[in-house]
């Protein structure tokens, strides 16, 4: 999902999930109860779907939707609105009925009138009534948000709790973990986290937390039980194939940030893999690009910023990890309805490899907050882009926190290029589109005799503020997005950043194209 801590809290949503990742704001999730009701849930989210969402919304619609929604669980369920009434039916048979606010717009009436069916939905039908109300109010409020945009969407306690730890860290003990059979096992150990200070390893099998068995337990409810508040102790058990044996360890969990970037220098050229963007995103790439001037021989001779597979994250870490590398100006324009969604975000100047040349690398699965800063780099000139069209998320989500903790994430404005454009469904092209590169060796010739097609759609693309379906999958189709993540990106990157000539060139065209457009 991004912030900006002065004005409305903003978050543009990682497209993946973190739960692998063990740690968590800890303690007891709330959900629905007698001092939650499913009533001021929908009053809270009626009303920041009425103040804050890009778009003003029929409310009698988005409750039929919402209350439809239930026909997920029991296809008996359907909603009827004639002569003013509002009906909540199973089959044939009336649960309850209300008469329908005078307003459309009438997001408190509304909410009041989805509350009241929804409890007459408790215990309607047998399939209902095997349900939670935490579960009832989820299969209602994502029928609402299905009628808004596919960005919008709501998660419960649980999956709240994981966000706002992908977002922000929380107290853990620094390990990531994937599924293996009946067994949870270690990926991956932190650099310094509790995990790495205790002697976990990668490959190690979760056995037991607690003193409770968790062999054969979904790898989700494993990483649950490891997380708690920072400074509270967690004790598991591990077994180690390759000493053959198990061994218990007890740690101190402390805040952990799940690592979004990381370094290794091919000689003089430093390749940062940037993940995603959370609260430390900044500072690790501020961190990692330092050591890669000072360990480069002989000097740094250029950066390949590899974002392919970046689902994106908070939005003011897209804006400071860009100006690490802007100078002052122009970064992103964001507006939608409410006046904090309308914004302009500039860089400052301190810019750290000054004269260092950048290359960015994406695909189709690069979004969101790593479009804004691919995006940025290529309009004001800073970096090539190389791989293929991203995924073309170009709207801001806003995070709102429910009554009970969990999330509705609504999409509130649009973003727009330091040139003006809009890459919403249309994605950011690069300079450089691998697909249509045999081998680097070819890649001077190629580019030299594709200069005037690579300049004409580079300008028609940033021309672009809004256009039909079919306008932008014609412009998609010239550089099609792929989900892999080829060598041959890489290589091309660096054949770029070490003929300083052919970079030049190359980057001219863009900043040429974008110059020249009408």
């Amino acid at each position: 999902m991004l912030a900006r801590a002065t004005r409305a809290a903003m978050a543009l949503l990682c497209a993946g999930g973190v739960a692998s990742c063990l740690t968590s704001a800890g303690g007891p999730v709330p959900g629905l109860n007698r001092d939650v009701s499913a009533g001021r849930v929908l009053l809270a989210s009626y009303r920041a779907i009425a103040d804050r969402y890009i778009d003003e919304r029929d409310f009698q619609t988005l409750t039929v939707s919402g209350l439809n929604g239930l026909a997920s669980v029991d296809d008996q369920i359907r909603v009827e609105t004639a002569d003013r009434v509002i009906r909540l039916m199973a089959g044939d048979r009336p649960l309850a009925q209300r008469p329908t606010p005078a307003s459309s717009a009438d997001s408190r009436a509304w909410a009041d009138v989805a509350a009241e069916l929804l409890e007459a939905s408790a215990d309607a039908t047998p399939k209902l009534s095997r349900l939670t109300r935490d579960r009832l109010l989820k299969e209602t409020l994502d029928g609402v948000l299905r009628q808004l945009d596919k960005n919008s969407r709501y998660a419960d306690p649980l999956e709240a709790r994981d966000n706002r730890f992908s977002r922000e860290g929380a107290g853990g003990i620094g390990v990531t973990v994937q599924a293996e059979a009946d067994y949870t096992v270690v990926t991956s150990v932190q650099d310094g986290a509790p995990a790495a200070q205790a002697g976990l390893r990668a490959g190690d099998r979760i056995v037991a937390v607690e003193a409770t068995r968790v062999i054969g337990q979904p790898m989700r409810d494993v990483v649950r039980s490891l997380r708690g508040r920072v400074g509270d102790q967690v004790s598991l058990t591990v077994f180690r194939p390759t000493e053959g044996r198990e061994i218990a360890f007890t740690l101190k969990r402390q805040l952990i940030i799940p690592t979004t970037a990381t370094l290794e220098l091919r000689g003089d050229i430093a390749h940062v893999k940037l993940t995603g963007f959370n609260s430390g995103t900044t500072d690790t790439v501020k961190t990692l690009v330092q050591r890669a001037k000072a360990e480069a021989p002989g000097g740094l001779a250029g950066l390949i910023l590899d974002m392919r597979g970046n689902p994106g994250g908070l939005l003011d870490q897209a804006i400071s990890v860009a100006d690490l590398f802007l100078e002052s100006g122009l970064v992103l324009t964001t507006d939608g309805r409410h006046p904090d969604s309308r914004q302009t975000f500039r860089s400052s100047g301190g810019a750290l490899l000054v004269g260092v040349p950048v290359v960015a690398v994406m695909n189709g699965r690069s979004a969101s907050a790593a479009e804004i800063l691919g995006a940025a780099l290529q309009d004001r000139g800073r970096a090539i882009l190389v791989g293929s069209a991203s995924y073309g998320k170009g709207t801001v989500q806003t995070v709102v926190r429910l009554p009970n903790e969990g999330e509705m994430t609504l999409t509130w404005s649009r973003m727009h290029a330091p040139s003006g454009y809009a890459w919403h469904e249309l994605g950011v092209l690069p300079t450089v589109c691998t697909s249509q590169f045999a081998t680097p060796d070819t890649l001077s010739a190629e580019l030299d005799g594709r200069a005037q097609s690579v300049r004409r759609v580079i300008a028609e693309w940033h021309t672009v503020r809004t256009s039909a379906p079919a306008r932008l999958q014609e412009l998609r189709a010239i550089c099609p997005p792929v989900d892999d993540a080829p060598a041959k990106d890489i290589d091309l990157a660096e054949r770029l950043l070490r003929d300083r000539a052919l970079y030049a060139r190359a980057l001219g065209y863009t900043s040429g194209a974008i110059a020249e457009r009408k």
